[in-house]
């Protein structure tokens, strides 16, 4: 980004930011990077004026906004990286290529001082543990630096050493133009100056950027209004006109209005229709049912079902399947969720308990994001979350809870055993054919889905469900068992206001119940009323304990109420990881450890 009045910012989309500033800002500025006066000595200053003692406290001090699972610092519990386990990182076959006497960077030595870059990549690569890619990111630093200054380097990397990998129809150059060839414009102009030039992947002959992908000039996009779209796209250029970027460069656009259940507003820094709301459903414990409209029912089968469909088409409706399989208990426990399968975009993603997922018949390591961009998994704190282009997200903690929320777009679209979301829960239990059930039964029935071995129960023999006892649901209601969950003093105090307490509740009870006090089926019932509020954005209070309800956690991980299992993970070690939520609950890796898929594991031990 560059400004009329001398200010130059550049960022590499995931590890390198830089900020230049004309000299008549000196002194005047302020922040992290300090006052640009000229002396370091003063750079450590709070927005009060104060001198900060330390990097935690005046990095905290210009925090502008707190991130769930991020604290200010690492406590006691920071990596020792003192200066004898940092130095092996500063050898020629981690980061020592920075500053050896005649390597590939000698010709910047004199220009840039190498020390500072060598220091910051051995920190780093002692942080992580040697990761390769945090020492090609920090020798890259120092590769930046030299040639903004337009300073030459030589070839540094190799097949063995920081290959870089290029996407399709690019290469890569080590010293590549400062004007490449775009749609915008196709052809590199006479007075493009040489230097400085960049190292990176540039697009390959008869190709040019349309966007940030190469493609050819056929293939390019539209300019409209001075800003550019990529070839089938649809934009808004104003709430009221919706266009469409043809072959061409034609722009085509029409009068627009937003449908109902949507408005129009800015969403993800894109201007358009977007939902106004979103719908819920919910399935947890012996599997308790929620519609998205709100009526609650209970399913004792142990058979698959049509959890929700889309019924009734419509333009710029996705389609989709969400499939739910139980299993029932042995010797009278209580029926489990065993499989969830969720069919969207051709895609068919199984998600069964005990956190086994596959798509299209085939594991993968999360995170998973589909070379279309249509499709994202994650895991995120003890759940499986599984985001869509179309709006529709599942959030299913392969035990004992599942979420399915939907745009609001969907309205009164739906049927299954979610209902048809139209706002009514008094006409949720609808046969496939569009008519009211006599009965629940006659309601679950209908949305059964044949199994090949025809092994599968309705469960609840002669059709009578087993009543709880009077005495035991007076004491399963207490404080000390499910009443935590309404309990106004209670750990989940902060989350009742945006979920109800009492169907979570009673919920617990049956199970409590079926379960003859089973303390795990607590445990199930108080966890998923735990996921249910942090889905929705509450901040709750620690509930588990050593005594109560542990949750066992694999080697190198521990217990955090409000983790971020995405942020730390050798995903987000190669470039930034999208989390879809807020923080879970859940097994977050130990500091030194990031999470690999399955386990944690020493950052060295990352695949690729």
């Amino acid at each position: 980004v560059i400004t009329d009045f001398g200010l130059t910012v550049t960022f590499d989309w995931y590890s390198y930011a830089r900020a230049i500033l004309p000299t008549t800002y000196s002194g005047a500025v302020c922040g992290l990077c300090g006052n640009a006066n000229g002396d370091p000595e003063d750079d450590f200053v709070t927005p009060g004026g104060d001198r900060a003692p330390d990097e935690t406290q005046l990095g905290d001090s210009w925090k502008v906004g707190d991130v769930p699972g991020c604290s200010a610092g690492c406590g006691n519990q920071c990596p020792v990286c003192d200066t004898v386990r940092v130095q092996p990182y500063r050898e020629d076959r981690y980061c020592g290529m920075i500053a050896q006497a005649g390597g590939p960077f000698q010709k910047c030595h004199g220009v840039i001082d190498p020390k500072p870059f060598l220091q910051d990549c051995a920190f780093d690569a002692c942080h992580y543990r040697g990761h390769r890619d945090t020492v090609c990111q920090g020798v890259a630093a120092y590769v930046t630096a030299c040639q903004s200054h337009g300073v030459d380097v030589e070839t540094w990397r190799t097949e063995e050493f920081c290959d870089l990998s290029c996407p399709p129809r690019s290469h890569y150059e080590l010293c590549g133009s400062p004007c490449q060839p775009t749609c915008r414009t196709p052809s590199v102009p006479a007075a493009c100056p040489d230097s400085p030039c960049s190292e990176g992947c540039f697009c390959d002959h008869g190709y040019v950027l349309s966007g940030s992908d190469c493609v050819p000039r056929s293939e390019c996009g539209c300019e409209y209004r001075g800003h550019y779209y990529q070839k089938d796209t649809e934009f808004y250029p104003s709430c009221r006109e919706r266009c469409h970027c043809g072959a061409d460069g034609m722009v085509t656009c029409q009068e627009a209005y937003c449908g109902a259940h949507e408005e129009c507003r800015v969403e993800d820094g894109v201007l358009g229709c977007h939902p106004t709301g979103y719908g819920r459903l919910v399935v947890s414990g012996d599997p308790h049912y929620v519609t998205f409209d709100g009526r609650n029912f209970n399913i004792p089968g142990s058979c698959t079902y049509i959890l929700a469909r889309l019924c009734e088409p419509a333009p710029r409706l996705v389609n989709f399947t969400v499939l739910v399989r139980h299993e029932a208990g042995s010797h009278g426990d209580p029926v489990m969720m065993k499989r969830v399968v969720v069919s969207i975009y051709g895609y068919t993603i199984t998600m069964e308990r005990g956190r086994r997922w596959e798509v299209d018949s085939e594991r993968y390591t999360l995170p998973l994001v589909m070379e279309d961009n249509k499709l994202r998994i994650g895991q995120e704190g003890n759940n499986i979350v599984l985001h869509t282009a179309a709006g529709v997200r599942v959030l299913y903690n392969a035990a004992t809870f599942l979420l399915i929320t939907v745009p609001d777009v969907y309205h009164g679209r739906l049927c299954g055993l979610g209902g048809d979301y139209d706002g009514d829960p008094s006409d949720d239990f609808r046969l496939p054919t569009g008519a009211l059930a006599g009965n629940i039964q006659e309601f679950i029935t209908s949305w059964k889905i044949p199994e090949k071995d025809g092994a599968c129960s309705d469960g609840c023999e002669d059709g009578m469900c087993g009543e709880c006892d009077v005495t035991d649901t007076t004491s399963y209601g207490r404080n000390g068992s499910c009443g935590i969950i309404r309990d106004a003093e209670g750990p989940f105090k902060g989350c009742h206001s945006r979920i109800s307490p009492m169907e979570y509740f009673t919920h617990c009870v049956h199970d409590l119940c079926a379960a003859r006090g089973d303390r795990g089926a607590l445990c199930h019932a108080l966890q998923a009323y735990a996921a249910a509020c942090q889905a929705a954005g509450a901040v709750i209070e620690p509930w588990r304990t050593k005594e109560f309800c542990p949750l066992s956690c694999p080697r190198n991980s521990h217990y955090e109420l409000c983790t971020r299992t995405c942020d730390v993970s050798c995903a987000a070690l190669v470039g930034a990881a999208p989390c879809t939520w807020r923080c879970f609950e859940g097994c977050q890796c130990d500091e030194g450890f990031v999470f690999d898929g399955d386990t944690c594991v020493s950052p060295e031990h990352c695949g690729c």
